[in-house]
């Protein structure tokens, strides 16, 4: 019989964290019962179309214990939408009740808080996915859950590993990555160079803009290839949160970028097909200020393709310095731009970085070694 599983995830829009799950997933279903808890967006839709049992929650409570992610002044504000969450779980979580799970899977860090409400509802063993560095002064309540509540968590490289609330129960399963086949694309005359993501602060969009608008000062061998969109489209929603401080307004900082009309930055929207996309550049940049490494780094190299990061504290396994890639400082605007110019005129080293790239990602991304960890893990937990 089939172990039964329930993944929760709180993001109701398909990002980085959704994909990622999804792929160990959809390759594990038959051997293992998954059912999907989430709130309505695209999240909710892909898994549907994916014929997973998907139980649509009006929202799942977290709290956020990343680096990035203090509640500061009106910040605060966001606790009293988890504290309503949480009371409306107690419903969705009775309705769930009658399905006994093995195993309950929290696909982000900041799902660490619901472990004792899952506990109480489901005596499960619960595992935590950590995908984002941890803050080192996480409250108390949040050690506390994570030393009695979770029983395995599983971090997405050595930088996060690090990061971890309690390292004995923590084991290193990588990302991965079903690469699309699409012949590549050859640039002879323009050095391409992608970004893919949600458009906002944290991805770190507004010192990109910036690195582009000093490159194009002197360079125009250079095509910029953005695609994403906006995370707040609403304009008065952004205002709001920018008038309490909870956001920054990016939104602002975007269309006056897109005013300055630089004929060789081209906004691409919603990518749909990531093996075009990749196969028509010739390096993937991820200048987030998250301190973390994107999916887009892992994906680029299974296609060959270098990236160049901004990063302060890593290790070496995901990307490694001046062998698959390169890693700056964020913030560090002239030498981000010195890299990309770099390997505009060095076409040997940017071949040489893609070729590690890829050795890399066939050594720790390989999706058969990691199904078989995952898997692993499941089976195990008894």
């Amino acid at each position: 019989m089939k172990k039964k599983i329930l993944i929760i995830q709180h993001h109701g829009k398909f990002g980085g964290a959704s994909k990622s799950i999804s792929e160990f997933i959809l390759n594990l279903k038959k051997r293992f019962d998954f059912h999907i808890a989430c709130q309505k967006g695209t999240t909710y839709d892909y898994f549907i179309k994916n014929n997973f049992k998907v139980f649509k929650f009006f929202g799942i409570p977290s709290y956020d214990i990343t680096e990035i992610g203090k509640y500061s002044g009106f910040r605060k504000i966001l606790l009293i939408r988890e504290i309503f969450y949480f009371i409306t779980s107690f419903i969705y979580l009775l309705n769930l009740k009658k399905n006994k799970y093995d195993i309950i899977h929290l696909n982000d860090s900041n799902l660490i808080i619901c472990a004792p409400l899952l506990k109480y509802f489901f005596k499960s063993k619960i595992i935590c996915h950590i995908r984002t560095r941890i803050d080192k002064k996480i409250p108390f309540l949040i050690s506390y859950i994570s030393t009695n509540y979770i029983d395995k968590f599983i971090c997405i490289d050595k930088t996060t590993y690090s990061t971890s609330p309690l390292k004995k129960k923590t084991v290193i399963i990588y990302n991965i990555f079903k690469r699309e086949k699409n012949k590549k694309i050859l640039r002879k005359n323009f050095f391409y160079v992608g970004f893919l993501g949600s458009l906002d602060f944290h991805k770190g969009l507004d010192f990109y803009f910036d690195c582009i608008s000093e490159i194009n000062k002197f360079n125009n061998n250079f095509i910029f290839l953005i695609g994403g969109t906006l995370s707040i489209s609403n304009g008065y929603l952004m205002k709001l949160l920018t008038f309490l401080k909870i956001k920054k307004d990016f939104n602002q900082v975007f269309e006056k970028f897109k005013k300055k009309k630089f004929k060789n930055v081209k906004f691409l929207n919603k990518v749909t097909n990531l093996g075009q996309f990749y196969n028509s550049i010739n390096l993937i940049c991820f200048p987030s200020r998250m301190n973390a490494l994107g999916r887009p780094v892992i994906e680029a190299a299974a296609y060959g393709i270098p990236s160049l990061v901004c990063l302060n504290n890593y290790y070496n396994d995901t990307i490694i310095d001046n062998k698959t890639g390169y890693v700056v400082k964020f913030g560090n605007i002239k030498k981000f731009i010195k890299k990309l110019t770099y390997l505009n005129r060095n076409k040997n080293k940017l071949k040489q970085l893609g070729i590690h790239a890829k050795k890399n990602y066939n050594l720790r991304h390989n999706s058969i070694n990691n199904f078989s960890k995952l898997s692993k893990l499941y089976i195990s937990l008894k």
